[in-house]
């Protein structure tokens, strides 16, 4: 099946009439729909077209599975489990007897209980690798998770207990932990899929002002100093900042501010105009339309008394009268 962007998906309908899908492959490097589709079965390929030209896509993508549970959980018709070389591989060699899969159930519980797995049945077993990280105080640290699987529920767990709420946050699959008392230990990403649990990656998280003790169950694993995103919550910079979120914590402070000042200003908007109408001078009006022409000849001479500003035009005004008498 493919779509308008490019995608080629790749599903299977099991003996039972229901339909998984198996992986989605994006053809081209630029989005653009497919023109023409052809399987070539002799070739192991499937050919799509496109205005940018042809492309040719293998029918299984079998190396991509690195381990036996990823092989049998991708339920591919065309990939199986080789337990001699340790590979996934296309099911092409004549004789399979001694090959992994389970195309109706998905369940590596059954398929590779004979031999190694790569993961586990519980989700808490002794993982393959364990990745050490240093905890820096006054700092967070961001443990990835890759999702290996679309089809899988992740979610951490921390020395056979939950993680803790008050000093951990998950944040795109990954795991945000902020180092204090008892935070450190074994960490692991657990994937469900088909109801089998599988440690996805794990983690020791040890602390620089003071090292764990060494779990006697986890002896002899292997173990690898790996450094992880880190970002410095006060007192410096941090040491190995590869993804900092102050850029965005600042833009919506910035954009937040201006938003309760507009508000602020609309509020206090009316108020400060009732005060200023309250606080305007009244001065001489002209006279109202209908006595534009005067009545008599004394309302002509008299002024009106608002306009008296002063006691020299009130002397004025006697002076007059008198003259005119």
């Amino acid at each position: 099946m493919e779509d308008t962007t490019g995608s080629l998906h790749k599903a299977v309908v099991s003996g039972d009439g229901d339909a998984y899908l198996v992986e989605e492959i994006q053809l081209f490097p630029d989005p653009e729909p497919v023109r023409n589709l052809q399987l070539a079965p002799t070739q192991g390929a499937l050919f799509a077209g496109s205005s940018g030209g042809v492309w040719r896509v293998p029918r299984a993508n079998c190396s991509v599975y690195e381990s036996c549970v990823d092989c049998v959980l991708a339920r591919d018709p065309h990939c199986a489990w080789d337990p001699e070389s340790q590979i996934c591989r296309l099911l092409s060699a004549p004789n399979l007897n001694s090959w992994k899969q389970d195309m109706e159930r998905g369940n590596p519980g059954w398929a590779c209980a004979n031999g190694p797995m790569g993961r586990s049945h519980r989700p808490q077993s002794r993982p393959q690798i364990i990745k050490e990280v240093l905890a820096v105080p006054n700092s967070i640290l961001e443990l990835p998770c890759p999702h290996l699987s679309a089809l899988a529920s992740y979610h951490w767990s921390h020395s056979l207990a939950a993680i803790p709420e008050a000093s951990s946050a998950v944040y795109n699959g990954s795991l945000l932990l902020l180092p204090r008392d008892g935070v450190g230990g074994l960490y692991q990403c657990v994937a469900t899929e088909n109801g089998f649990s599988y440690p996805v990656v794990s983690y020791w998280v040890d602390s620089e002002e003071q090292a764990l003790a060494l779990d006697p169950e986890l002896a002899g694993i292997p173990r690898e100093r790996v450094e992880v995103p880190l970002t410095r919550v006060g007192g410096g910079a941090a040491v190995a900042v590869q993804r900092s979120y102050w850029p965005h914590f600042l833009v919506v402070t910035v954009l937040l501010a201006l938003v309760l000042s507009g508000a602020l200003i609309v509020l206090l908007a009316s108020p400060l105009g009732a005060l200023r109408a309250r606080g305007k001078v009244q001065g001489c009006g002209s006279p109202p339309p209908g006595e534009k022409a005067p009545l008599s000849r004394e309302q002509c001479l008299q002024p009106h008394k608002d306009c008296r500003t002063s006691v020299s035009d009130t002397d004025a005004d006697s002076r007059l009268g008198t003259e005119v008498a």
